[in-house]
């Protein structure tokens, strides 16, 4: 019951921090947030879990509270509806997921280099 006590408060955590970034103004004039929040999520992991922890239930609600900030619904959503030509489409599927792997790969290293 505790291990899905901590899954459950980490991704309302997300879910609660996707909202707060839907205040900032330069996101909230766009359509931008749903590629940002996804993002920041994959930086956040990379540093989290870069921390040499050795409790695995920490890595689960690392990773539970960064499904609840990044919305892969809204990601398809927003390129579905945003997009309508394959090309626009296409460039923001490799802007997603090359950015989130870049902010992801980046982050993990630069953390992983504090602690070695």
């Amino acid at each position: 019951m505790f291990k899905f006590l901590i899954i459950f408060c980490c991704t309302g955590l997300g879910g609660v921090l996707r909202y707060l970034l839907s205040f900032i103004p330069y996101l909230k004039s766009t359509d931008n947030g749903v590629l940002v929040s996804n993002i920041v999520a994959c930086a956040i992991m990379g540093y989290l879990l870069a921390i040499p922890i050795n409790n695995p239930m920490v890595k689960v609600g690392i990773i539970s509270l960064c499904g609840g900030l990044s919305t892969f619904s809204g990601y398809i959503a927003f390129s579905y509806i945003s997009s309508p030509s394959p090309g626009n489409s296409m460039l923001y599927h490799v802007m997603s997921i090359g950015l989130g792997l870049l902010f992801f790969i980046s982050s993990y290293y630069s953390c992983k280099s504090l602690f070695a």
